[in-house]
């Protein structure tokens, strides 16, 4: 069989789209490669990749990623290649230049530059990615430039998503530094005001009840209607030193500090039995605790057994403290009307403040505060919060 005639410009032609095609699959293989490292690499080693593929791609000997911001000076984030090539790139990132360049460097260490400014959101330059070559090379058409805008914008987004990410994590990280110091300095005033109230206002509530004790006893019978005022007023003073009380154990709880965490808890359950509501303990530990966490979990107990009597309408309500593989937790159940709970606690608003300072509690040990409720179902507060590495002490 006769083989068709060679044709010259047919074979030319068919070399060129070949080498075209080549061309745009090294640069969509450059987009994709460098868009999934993006998302997997750390951030050290997904800027070194970047710089490299970006070398390769352009077959530039050197590269340099520079960032600053408003507060700093230039950063050499990641680079490839060494010595004065390197000191020439850092000398030409301009922080001023809005646009893609192409600077020829005769007689310098490296013959040609290529500058690709790293734009955040806001238009506003950050950071410079600057490709170098030691020997001239020809200079990248429209496409490539193209391509390594694209690259340079991908780079950019990303680099500005990890630095709100920092600051966010920064700003978190405060805020739950203060939280800490307002909740330790919150449980300071409140022992030292409970502290002021036992030695003064309890202690004269105290002795005004007895004198009028005594006063009553040493009386000579009075008229039934001075009789019934007298008595009265008795009631009176020992109500009062009864609320004092009350209000010193709310404040700082000397059965907490004296005899533990299950302890404290079943003395402020007392208020449950008061109203008439049954309390049972499914579960419990006697040990002691560190005292960040036994303070932390009472006033999480003490939160919850207020929402059951202010809000509840219970009959019965179940309380649990266990210690398990490292973890004590502390369970508030009550079989009352309930509510429509949705998740997370701290996006509920105001309605909920009780529920998201319980949750702080919690997340500033390390621990976590679930809360299970639906109408008519009842409530599950259940706080789980890690114990220290060297054990629970004796």
């Amino acid at each position: 069989m006769q083989s068709p005639p060679h044709d010259p410009g047919s074979a030319l032609a068919m070399r060129s789209q070949y080498r075209q095609s080549q061309s745009r699959a090294a640069r969509l293989g450059l987009l994709l490669g460098t868009g999934h490292e993006l998302t997997r690499l750390p951030l050290a080693q997904m800027r070194q990749r970047a710089v490299q593929r970006a070398c390769a791609f352009v077959a530039m000997d050197h590269g340099l990623l520079l960032e600053w911001t408003p507060e700093t000076t230039l950063q050499t984030v990641a680079s490839h290649g060494s010595g004065d090539g390197l000191d020439l790139l850092a000398s030409l990132a301009h922080p001023s230049a809005p646009e893609p360049q192409w600077l020829d460097c005769p007689g310098k260490a490296l013959a040609q530059v290529l500058r690709m400014p790293l734009r955040g959101a806001d238009g506003i330059v950050f950071g410079a990615l600057l490709l170098g070559n030691s020997v001239p090379l020809g200079a990248p058409d429209n496409e490539d430039i193209e391509s390594l805008q694209l690259l340079a914008t991908l780079l950019a987004a990303h680099l500005e998503n990890s630095r709100l990410l920092q600051t966010l994590q920064a700003r978190e990280r405060t805020m739950s530094e203060l939280v800490h110091r307002l909740f330790s300095a919150q449980e300071d005033e409140r022992k030292r005001v409970a502290y002021d109230l036992h030695d003064g206002l309890a202690q004269n509530l105290a002795g005004l009840h007895q004198r009028l004790q005594g006063f009553a006893g040493r009386c000579p019978p009075l008229p039934t209607a001075l009789d019934d005022e007298l008595q009265a007023i008795l009631v009176l003073a020992q109500n009062c030193v009864g609320e004092g009380r009350q209000l010193i154990g709310g404040l700082r709880p000397h059965v907490l500090d004296d005899f533990g965490l299950h302890k404290a808890v079943d003395k402020e359950a007392d208020r449950l039995r008061d109203a008439g509501l049954a309390v049972e303990w499914v579960e419990h530990s006697v040990a002691r605790l560190p005292g960040n966490i036994e303070i932390a979990l009472f006033r999480i107990a003490q939160e919850g057994i207020n929402n059951v009597l202010k809000h509840a309408r219970a009959s019965r309500v179940s309380l649990g403290l266990a210690m398990r593989d490292g973890w004590v937790a502390l369970r508030v159940e009550d079989d009352g009307r309930g509510f429509a709970l949705q998740p997370p606690i701290e996006t509920q608003g105001a309605g909920h403040l009780g529920l998201a300072a319980m949750q702080e509690r919690a997340s500033l040990l390390g621990g976590s505060l679930s809360c299970c409720s639906e109408p008519d179902g009842g409530t599950r507060l259940l706080a789980s919060v890690p114990l220290p590495a060297h054990g629970v002490p004796a």
